[in-house]
């Protein structure tokens, strides 16, 4: 009697294993695909572009981060290495990625804002030892955006001649084609599970398993399930943001401005807020109707344009507000990546983080960054 063996799948081997396919996971899966590993990285099939989907693309440094100094200096240095990235990126991938290098500001609404936020600029400035940036009276303002008829209660802003915004899709995009050009793989498919086997890992996914020698984890709020093999609590929390989308108008705002900002497209993105609600992604109209009402006294004109949508969605949000770039506790091999700042950071994540996947040391702003800070040992 003939009995019919039943094959077992057979895991693939690969050299590095990059789970998540954001702008986080495809920074560093394109910087180390050009420095010539094999990498595959594996992006669970998705309608949405999960974290992106409240990415208004800002490369934003300013008014952040007085106390931590390092962190603040790691995202001022990413965006003084933006221009050289996008243009690389635009001649591996052939993907045009609207950007602009213009600054960014925050409008203050009356004296006592104003003076708060000077303040803090202040103390930044004192912390950094440099800052590209001052806070600028109502005049200045007016002639950044001549275009803009700013709200009587509008005292001025906030302004940082190295901010900037970039289409958050398209620098996703090009690195997604830049990657695959420089030998990398993409998979879309839902993982599982992931398991140490020998000195590596098992990924298990919904197409079957996948063997590697190494393993990198930059699937945002996914980590906290993924990373379950060496840390049972990853200090990384969901950030509810909900934002507005009003109708086309002409292009007034070559400068992004914090909360109200226009797209290259014309539309303009409304929204600021910070919910730790969970994964509660339900949109509550009282709650996001304050931004609308706030973004009306900064800019009139706007209370008279068609609301085209709400909609929400959830950042990344390490517990201290801080990256967190680290092996995990027991596993050298095994590096985890999470970020609130994933556009910003973007081109210190291709340009470092690779290195030290490999086991070379985080440069030295940061070196404090990783999973030691809460405690574990790695």
């Amino acid at each position: 009697m003939f009995i019919k063996k039943i094959m077992q799948p057979k895991p693939t081997e690969h050299e590095i294993i990059v789970a998540g396919g954001g702008i986080s996971g495809a920074a560093v899966a394109y910087g180390l695909a050009k420095k010539g590993h094999k990498v595959t990285m594996i992006d669970a099939p998705t309608e949405t572009n999960k974290a992106s989907r409240t990415n208004v693309g800002l490369l934003w440094c300013q008014s952040k981060f007085a106390h931590l100094p390092d962190y603040a200096k790691w995202g001022f240095h990413s965006c003084r290495l933006f221009p050289e990235l996008t243009k690389e990126l635009e001649e591996v991938s052939g993907v045009e990625i609207p950007v602009n290098y213009t600054g960014g500001l925050i409008a203050c609404l009356g004296d006592d804002e104003f003076n708060t936020r000077q303040d803090y600029i202040g103390k930044l400035k004192e912390e950094l030892g440099e800052y590209n940036g001052s806070m600028i009276d109502r005049a200045e303002l007016e002639r950044k955006l001549p275009k803009v008829p700013f709200g009587p209660e509008v005292t001025g802003a906030a302004w940082c001649e190295e901010d900037g915004i970039v289409e958050p899709l398209a620098l996703l995009r090009a690195y997604l084609v830049g990657f695959e050009r420089a030998g990398g793989i993409i998979k879309n498919t839902l993982i599982h599970d992931v398991q140490p086997v020998g000195g590596g890992y098992r990924v298990i996914t919904e197409d079957g398993p996948m063997d590697c020698e190494r393993l990198v984890l930059a699937a945002g709020l996914a980590n906290r399930r993924l990373a379950q093999f060496a840390i049972a609590d990853l200090p990384v929390s969901a950030d509810k943001g909900q934002v507005l989308l009003v109708e086309r108008m002409p292009y007034v705002m070559p400068i992004p401005m914090l909360g109200v900002t226009q797209t290259f497209g014309g539309t303009i993105i409304i929204g600021f807020r910070h919910e730790f609600v969970g994964h509660d992604t339900r949109i509550i109209p009282e709650d996001i109707a304050t931004e609308g009402k706030w973004a009306i006294r900064v800019w009139p004109e706007l209370g008279r344009q068609r609301l085209i949508r709400a909609w929400s969605g959830l950042r990344v949000m390490p517990d201290d507000k801080q990256a967190i770039y680290s092996k995990l506790p027991g596993h050298p091999n095994a590096t985890i990546i999470n970020t609130h700042s994933a556009v910003t950071l973007a081109a210190v994540h291709t340009r470092y983080i690779p290195d030290f996947i490999i086991n070379e040391d985080l440069p030295e702003l940061a070196r404090g960054m990783t999973l030691k800070r809460f405690g574990y040992t790695c």
